[in-house]
């Protein structure tokens, strides 16, 4: 007989954990680059560990937008090009409803954070990160041409690019900006957070990558057929993208993702081991046909909530596959092609023998549509 239990969102948080560029394309460049590209890489490595070894202390004591609001807001800071940590947010260049700075940085921010809102909002009925207003701020300008982009579990934080790995000028395009803004909505839309680190952290950067690129088709009006499924399409100085839902491991000279789930080892790069559910989530999209944030999007949305802070591949697609039976029917179009998917990297999905129940967001997403 399937149990049911109420979960709770109390509980210690895990604060995401997330660049855009994984180190381990940085140390593969410091071992294989040029001269100037060892240089550009060491440099790129050494500032993001040094946010890396901060943001945790940082989203536990300061909550730059705590302020609860019904409609948008945003926040743009320029950071001048100091990589100096301390100094975040920056100076305030942009306020919500205010004009272009003449920044190409901070405006495209401004325009794509507020187009991910949008999608959140209009697909699945939630209201900023937190589904609570917390207003949106974003940093960019941050260091000396660094080639990166992260969430802090407080705020976004921008590089320029142009430091030997990614074009000036590339990385706020909106499926990074997506992509990282995703990572605080797992970080408030499961229990307690998803580890950094085994199947979890997979898991987290894969969710990450399907709500980055739903959006980005949102935005170009593109059903599933219609999307190349690349993940920072011409960011990199060498490469298409920096992932490929469709092929992981094919996106550039540099992209080690794994497909299969039994290629999986212990210690992975979480970007490694997000190969198997973003090629899951890919497949299903593709079997399910339409808009991917019709069907399929909606399943994953409801599995946050379902994932505990080691969430595994196999507990991810339990999940999808009762969900999508949920919304859409057991036997139906949609649960079978979740079930197919999961197949194809090595998962078999079947019925979770715990089903946690969040009936707030299911009832959110069937009024926003």
């Amino acid at each position: 007989m399937k149990q049911y239990k109420t979960a709770t969102m109390s509980g210690k948080k895990v604060a995401c954990s997330c660049f855009i560029v994984p180190a381990y394309m940085l140390e593969k460049q410091i071992l294989e680059g040029s001269r100037e590209q060892k240089k550009a890489a060491v440099y790129n490595l050494k500032l993001s560990q040094m946010l890396r070894g901060t943001r945790m202390a940082n989203s536990r004591v300061r909550t730059l937008a705590a302020a609860s609001h019904q409609t948008k807001r945003r926040v743009i800071y320029d950071m001048e090009h100091s990589g100096n940590e301390l100094e975040l947010p920056g100076k305030p260049v942009r306020y919500e409803g205010g004009k272009d700075t003449g920044d190409p940085s901070a405006d495209e921010v401004y325009n794509n954070t507020g187009l991910t809102w949008d999608f959140y909002n209009t697909e699945f009925g939630r209201n900023s990160i937190n589904d609570q207003g917390m207003t949106l701020v974003s940093s960019v300008d941050f260091g000396d041409k660094w080639d990166n982009a992260m969430w802090n579990g407080t705020q976004m934080v921008y590089g320029d690019g142009g430091g030997g790995f990614i074009k000036e000028g590339t990385l706020t395009v909106i499926d990074v900006t997506a992509h990282e803004l995703q990572h605080g909505v797992t970080q408030y839309s499961t229990p307690q957070g998803l580890e950094y680190q085994g199947q979890s952290g997979g898991l987290n950067e894969s969710w990450s990558d399907c709500f980055g690129i739903m959006c980005k088709q949102w935005v170009n009006k593109q059903k599933v057929d219609e999307s190349n499924w690349l993940i920072g399409e011409g960011l990199m100085l060498q490469g298409q993208a920096l992932r490929s839902m469709k092929d992981p491991g094919t996106a550039n000279p540099f992209d080690g993702q794994i497909t299969k789930a039994s290629d999986y080892q212990d210690n992975m790069d979480p970007h490694i081991s997000s190969g198997p559910p973003n090629k899951a989530f890919y497949l299903a999209c593709k079997k399910a046909g339409g808009f991917s944030w019709d069907k399929i999007g909606k399943v994953w949305y409801l599995t946050m909530p379902r994932l505990p802070q080691n969430a595994t591949y196999q507990m991810a697609a339990d999940n999808t596959f009762d969900i999508a039976g949920s919304l859409f029917g057991d036997g139906s179009a949609e649960q079978i092609a979740v079930s197919e998917a999961w197949h194809e990297v090595g998962v078999e999905a079947k019925k979770p023998d715990v089903t946690v129940l969040f009936a707030g967001m299911a009832k959110k997403i069937t009024k926003s549509n």
